[in-house]
């Protein structure tokens, strides 16, 4: 029976996202990736930077949420800034949603060794429910979806990233051609995200310690994160990460070359799917390559690992 309960919950938690309108997705791995919320989170350097994670959540669970990403970025130096690409794929169930967006960011230099860069992008999101596979008690409910339903919006996001040697503090913004009380089905709520991170060099030899704290809130639901890992050598790093009420992840990371790096991280669910699902798995592959300037490019800010 209470297994039951607990799967009842789960699902009327998925059901009131839903309602309420798709929640944005969910990396593990989000300290090499903030460029897929954040525009502004750009390398300056003369190098093309990609990088390609799939998560599938709840290990388990028939239809478990599942995304996949592709983020793509470089500077251009006759542009005075930083271009890219995100490309988003999330499922949920019968739901699917694809963000397609291209962005420009704009760095300025505040200090000797520090910048400010803002960044803003454009884009769409395409979201699909799919209610021909959906049972209900009442199959004669006037109210039952049993159709398939498209919807195509314009999306736009905002972010600022302060970085220095040691210390990135950034903040983002999601969906915002809609508010959270504007939000419906078909218009996905506006999102918040705030974040800071600090290298401790050299605290052991050849080790460097950083920790990371996100916030990340569309008012009705909110996360908190923290996270420390620790480098080895610029070869390999590993750490933890818990996500307040919901999960612990473990990571582990390797520089197959000098511009390629691969990272897995495993989610082990602390929430009400504690013991109902195998956790989540997630891998990502990040690579660097020369970009289009034709002189090297001295980075503003050195940043380790990006």
């Amino acid at each position: 029976m209470k297994k039951h309960l607990t799967l009842l919950a789960l699902v009327f938690a998925a059901w009131q996202m839903a309602v309420h309108a798709q929640n944005d997705f969910h990396f593990s791995q989000y300290m090499f990736n903030e460029i897929a919320f954040n525009p502004a989170a750009i390398e300056v350097s003369n190098t093309i930077n990609a990088s390609l994670v799939a998560r599938q959540q709840w290990i388990g669970f028939e239809n478990a949420p599942s995304t996949q990403a592709l983020n793509a970025s470089t500077y251009i130096q006759e542009l005075f800034g930083g271009v890219g690409v995100n490309l988003i794929y999330d499922r949920l169930g019968y739901e699917n949603m694809l963000t397609a967006r291209a962005f420009y960011a704009f760095p300025v230099q505040v200090g000797v060794l520090s910048s400010l860069t803002f960044g803003l992008g454009a884009g769409i999101i395409n979201r699909t429910l799919d209610g021909t596979n959906l049972r209900y008690d009442d199959m004669n409910d006037p109210n039952a979806f049993f159709g398939r339903e498209n919807f195509l919006r314009p999306d736009f996001n905002f972010g600022a990233e302060y970085l220095d040697p040691n210390l990135t503090v950034g903040f983002a913004i999601t969906h915002l051609y809609r508010s959270v009380k504007g939000s419906n089905i078909d218009y996905a709520p506006r999102h918040y995200y705030l974040y800071g991170k600090y290298l401790f060099e050299d605290v052991f030899p050849a080790v460097d310690i950083q920790p990371y704290l996100l916030f990340k809130s569309s008012w009705f639901m909110t996360q908190f994160d923290i996270n420390v890992l620790g480098y080895y050598d610029n070869m390999l790093w590993g750490g933890f990460s818990y996500r307040l009420g919901d999960a612990i992840s473990a990571m582990v990371g390797y520089f197959i070359t000098p511009d390629i790096k691969v990272g897995y991280a495993y989610d082990y669910a602390i929430g009400i799917s504690r013991g109902y699902n195998g956790g989540s798995h997630e891998i990502m592959i990040s690579t660097s390559f020369e970009g289009f300037n034709k002189t090297r490019v001295t980075p503003k800010t050195p940043r380790i690992f990006n």
